[in-house]
């Protein structure tokens, strides 16, 4: 067995949450994520590429989250001010007295 960075936690949600949901939607869903914290793993231990991760991410996201291109645009939005508020934090010091 590889991977270990995150502790198998892929291990432990497949054997806790799929098929234990009480609603085949939701169950369908946890085997899904299984797929993805499997490839996270893997990757984070160096048996996989990051492009194994990402496929599984991208079908995951592709079957489970039915965004519009307008919703991802204002989260990209949202984390750049985000970013933005904290990087001006990190950079209060620099006065304009100067």
């Amino acid at each position: 067995m590889s991977g270990g960075s995150y502790s198998y936690v892929y291990c432990r949600v497949e054997e806790e949450c799929v098929n234990r949901m009480f609603d085949s939607q939701l169950n369908e869903m946890m085997k899904d994520l299984v797929k993805v914290l499997h490839d996270l793993e893997w990757w984070q231990s160096s048996d996989t590429g990051e492009d194994t991760y990402r496929r599984a991410v991208t079908e995951f996201k592709k079957k489970w989250f039915k965004q519009t291109k307008i919703d991802v645009q204002k989260q990209i939005e949202s984390e750049f001010e985000k970013t933005k508020d904290e990087l001006m934090k990190e950079f209060k010091y620099l006065n304009d007295d100067e």
